[in-house]
């Protein structure tokens, strides 16, 4: 099994349709070092290519381990799409703040390429700006770093409104090459900006596939660190983003399609967008990395993808 490729709009690149999310609980104490690297090198065997991650990703430690696996890889090293987020500083353990100025933007990504190990990141992404942080300087900044080599590519994550007030500070610079909207069969809010993405030849790359897999069953077993994850993570969204949890309780048919377990389903979901290039999914289990690679390549039925579409209005 090796998961299929896709070119990444315009950029130049070809990218694997599922990509990996390096952060939490793959970074913390859910998951041990040795691990965290395993399944980095089974996700490339996998043909696995995109690798997304930050420095404010669990205080850096997911940059450390993904250098740490990098290190471990030959020449296919070089053929990875490593992006990495700006624009957010953690503040202690729990709290991050939004910083876009054009130091901090700078020295996130020296701190990354050191981290990392790497000469150039192929992707720095703006995570989720709004339009009072697109300054000029900052822009500029941006392209500084796309024309000294630093960045291969620049790209904008978040809400359709982050990423449209992203698209339109840079508009006629050609600084834009890719767009990270969240995507899933209980988010499909981003479908304008990913159809205007494309018309504009932008790389589309879609994270929150899975939808936090709130419409599942929780693990069973509590003697899993991940469980105990997964039911302080659903908590919190009760708490903070109920309608998000409304709206993937519709999609609990998931659980029910026949060939398909509830992630593959989610992942047939985003990738059946035509305008989709690769869809992100976070995991610490390597035996969902492979479930979830399996989703790549098949069709989901048409009748599937209707139901999600209408269960989302």
């Amino acid at each position: 099994m090796s998961v299929a490729t896709r070119r990444l709009g315009r950029t130049g690149w070809t990218v694997s349709e599922l990509g990996l999310f390096c952060t939490e609980p793959w970074s913390g104490r859910w998951m041990d070092e040795d691990s965290a690297v395993a399944l980095i090198r089974q996700a490339v065997k996998l043909g696995i290519t995109g690798f997304h991650t930050g420095p404010a990703c669990d205080a850096a430690r997911a940059q450390d381990r993904l250098a740490k696996a990098l290190r471990t890889l030959g020449p296919e090293r070089d053929t990875l799409l490593i992006s990495t987020n700006v624009g957010t500083v953690r503040l202690g353990r729990s709290h991050v703040a939004r910083d876009f100025s054009p130091d901090t933007v700078e020295q996130q990504v020296a701190d990354s390429l050191d981290r990392l190990g790497l000469d150039r990141l192929p992707l720095v992404c703006l995570d989720r700006p709004e339009s009072a942080y697109l300054s000029d300087d900052l822009l500029d900044t941006l392209a500084a770093l796309k024309g000294e080599g630093a960045a291969d590519l620049i790209g904008v994550a978040g809400t359709p409104q982050q990423i449209t007030a992203g698209l339109v500070a840079a508009r006629g610079t050609g600084l834009i090459d890719v767009i990270m909207p969240t995507y899933s069969p209980a988010e499909q809010d981003s479908e304008a900006v990913i159809e205007r993405a494309a018309q504009d030849g932008l790389g589309v790359i879609a994270t929150g596939t899975l939808a936090r897999m709130s419409f599942a069953p929780l693990d069973s077993d509590w003697s899993l660190p991940r469980t105990w994850w997964q039911a302080r993570r659903r908590l919190a969204d009760r708490l903070v983003a109920g309608h998000r949890v409304g709206r993937a309780q519709r999609c609990r048919f998931l659980t029910a399609v026949k060939g398909w377990n509830a992630a593959q389903a989610c992942l047939g979901f985003v990738l059946s967008h035509p305008d989709v290039h690769s869809a992100v999914f976070a995991t610490a289990d390597i035996r969902h990395l492979h479930e979830n690679a399996a989703a790549s390549g098949r069709v989901l039925p048409t009748e599937v993808i209707r139901r999600i579409v209408a269960a989302h209005r």
